[in-house]
């Protein structure tokens, strides 16, 4: 019996610790957590293991997870092969003499060779890479949202404007269109480029998990009706009686017996279950055209602007001819007071927050001190002096909006994704000069 609390451990550290790993990084509390764990953990570290040894593994674990190679690729085609291989040596025998009359190959043969191309493709088809010759075509692709994408922005690595939607990848080492994540499995990005062949590698090997796991279930339940094993009893060590099985005894039992196809059923049951919520994941982006990238952007943003309003938001005050900000007020004689030398307000003013920006609500007239000069003092609210945000509503878009700001229904959005270069017009494109001359940036 110890056998089985030891397993069943092992199985519950490895699912808190996965879902942990693939939920944290939408979440940026749960990032924090993460990080101070893993803070923790290599101070732990770093007194237990001698110097040598841990420079040695940084520079390892740098080289498989920061660099492009191979190492990644040929880990996940020996653990497809693994599989495939007590698949065929132990699991397959057993259905075949239980069930002769029935094809057990063809269903594990489709699922190994179509998630053989589609993890092919995926590694091979250029992610969306932004180039000088294509990056005036891409930016005409999607409109700025003004928050997490702005217009104009460029790339102080590859020097060029980038198009909405893109990220720069500093593995890659270049500005991906449409970006989602870099996938060190494929050694690609999973950009506009391939994400098409992405979504099918993710379907097809969560469909070969999930029916290794059905395979090699119904050989062992085949085994054990056979062998009638749930009607026979075993010998308890500590009393010395005759039990009648159960069926913690009965896994230990077959694993005993079955040793490799015990623990790839277990594994692929687990990974099943991990899988799935990632290629659940993807569907939803799918369908409401967003990115991992622009999630995590989006709840990130959520939770900075949550900070900056509970931090410098504007106080509420009931003395009329003053207004309050940060807790300093500056009064004048003509019932007006200037707040950072940036807003000129009379009476009193209230704000609220939507999550995303700021949104003030005037209870008189509001307007920006026209004494005060800078780029920023016209028609904007500046709180703190760091963060600006829109004085007209119509401007301003709130986290619902960012969402769905892309979303152009269901019909629209897999065409997207699955023809991504469809209505862009290659030959007749502007000839704006999205590329940094160096002598723009001498000027700068």
């Amino acid at each position: 019996m110890d056998f089985i609390f030891f397993f069943l451990g092992y199985v519950g550290l490895f699912s808190v610790v996965a879902l942990v790993v693939l939920i944290s990084p939408a979440s940026p509390l749960l990032t924090k957590l993460v990080d101070k764990t893993k803070d923790l953990s290599l101070r732990i570290i770093h007194m237990l293991i001698p110097g040598v040894i841990l420079r040695c593994g940084q520079t390892s674990l740098y080289y498989v997870f920061y660099t492009r190679n191979h190492v990644m690729q040929l880990a996940f085609g020996g653990l497809v092969m693994g599989g495939n291989a007590i698949l065929m040596r132990d699991i397959l025998p057993l259905l075949y003499i239980f069930e002769p009359d029935e094809n057990h190959l063809l269903l594990p043969m489709l699922f190994l060779f179509t998630n053989a191309a589609a993890f092919h493709l995926s590694c091979s088809v250029d992610a969306g890479r932004v180039t000088p010759q294509n990056v005036a075509v891409l930016a005409s692709r999607y409109q700025a949202d003004g928050m997490i994408y702005k217009e104009g922005t460029e790339c102080s690595t590859c020097k060029l404007v980038k198009p909405p939607r893109s990220k720069h990848c500093s593995i890659c080492n270049h500005c991906v269109h449409r970006f989602d994540h870099h996938c060190i499995w494929i050694n690609n990005c999973v950009g506009a480029g391939n994400l098409r062949f992405f979504l099918p590698f993710l379907l097809t090997l969560l469909a070969m998990v999930i029916n290794g796991a059905v395979m090699g279930t119904r050989a062992m339940m085949l085994y054990t009706q056979h062998l009638k094993l749930m009607d026979s009893g075993y010998v308890d060590p500590h009393s010395g009686q005759v039990l009648p099985i159960t069926v913690p005894v009965l896994i230990q039992h077959l694993f005993m017996q079955h040793p490799r196809s015990v623990f790839l059923v277990s594994s692929l049951l687990m990974l099943a279950v991990l899988l799935g919520l990632f290629t659940v994941y993807h569907s939803y982006l799918l369908l409401n055209n967003q990115t991992t990238n622009e999630r995590y952007k989006i709840s990130a943003l959520a939770t900075t602007h949550s900070t900056h309003t509970r931090e410098n938001s504007i106080k509420l005050t009931s003395s009329s001819g003053s207004c309050t900000s940060n807790g300093k007020t500056s009064g004048s004689s003509n019932g007006t007071s200037r707040n950072n030398g940036h807003i000129t307000c009379n009476n009193r003013t209230t704000s609220v927050s939507n999550g995303c920006g700021l949104e003030s609500k005037t209870m008189s007239k509001c307007q920006p001190d026209t004494n005060t000069a800078g780029p920023h003092s016209e028609g904007v609210f500046k709180v703190n002096n760091n963060v600006e945000f829109p004085r007209d509503e119509k401007q301003k878009l709130s986290c619902d909006d960012i969402y769905l700001f892309y979303d152009k229904g269901f019909l629209l959005n897999v065409k997207e994704v699955f023809l991504p270069w469809s209505g862009l017009k290659w030959k007749t494109a502007g000839k704006k000069n999205f590329v940094v001359t160096k002598k723009k940036q001498k000027r700068q």
